[in-house]
């Protein structure tokens, strides 16, 4: 879609969303899809008044409180993002909203707090995507390696071409001296195409196979 093309659609969606305000001045949904209008593209203040906006009319629609976490976050105001997306938490188990928790949690360095979250998550959706990924990174981050390990299977269980799991795979063993296996998972996450930082892996790969001859020399 060209720029023409997009600026368009987002001037119509705009125009939509005023109409249905103009129409129902007094609810809170019009309210909250104009802000989550501004906030898919980028417009995050605009967003984060009509998201008040919404709340003011309804103070308990989940959604607005949510996507004010959103805002807050994506301006890396954490302390902010985890108060709104643990307020939406508590009012509605939303697979979104407990994923967004989590990942707050841990940019914030508060493992302990992803992993219990990302737990809950699981419980309720198994299958959401980068959930078991980001459990993975939250108990790596606390040397669980075992945890790490079996989280990274997991997000590969239910999403086989996820190849971030593969590099993390790769770089648990690495930590582990499990030279075999971390070789093994990060040639596999490199037979992906668009894997980020491919000649930094392969420099990895060739380090580890360094290693893994110097360590059966010494055995010998």
């Amino acid at each position: 879609m060209g720029t023409y093309q997009r600026n368009a659609l987002y001037n119509s969606e705009i125009e939509l969303m005023f109409d249905c305000i103009s129409k129902s001045p007094r609810k809170a949904r019009p309210h909250h899809n104009l802000g989550y209008v501004y906030l898919n593209v980028g417009l995050l203040d605009d967003a984060r008044k009509k998201f008040e906006e919404a709340l003011r009319l309804d103070p308990l629609y989940v959604e607005s409180i949510y996507s004010l976490g959103v805002v807050f976050h994506k301006k890396g105001l954490l302390e902010e993002a985890i108060g709104y997306y643990k307020k939406a938490a508590d009012r509605a188990n939303i697979p979104d909203v407990l994923y967004r928790l989590g990942l707050a949690y841990i940019e914030k360095g508060l493992h302990i707090e992803a992993i219990s979250t990302y737990e809950k998550l699981l419980e309720v959706k198994p299958e959401y995507e980068s959930a078991h990924l980001n459990l993975g990174l939250a108990y790596g981050a606390l040397k669980k390696w075992s945890e790490a390990i079996q989280s990274f299977q997991g997000e590969l269980r239910y999403h086989p071409d996820n190849f971030y799991a593969y590099i993390y795979l790769g770089f648990v063993y690495k930590e582990l001296e499990d030279y075999p296996r971390a070789i093994g998972h990060l040639r596999k996450a490199l037979s992906y195409p668009g894997v980020p930082d491919s000649e930094g892996i392969f420099k990895v790969i060739s380090d580890l196979e360094a290693k893994h001859k110097h360590k059966g020399e010494r055995q010998d």
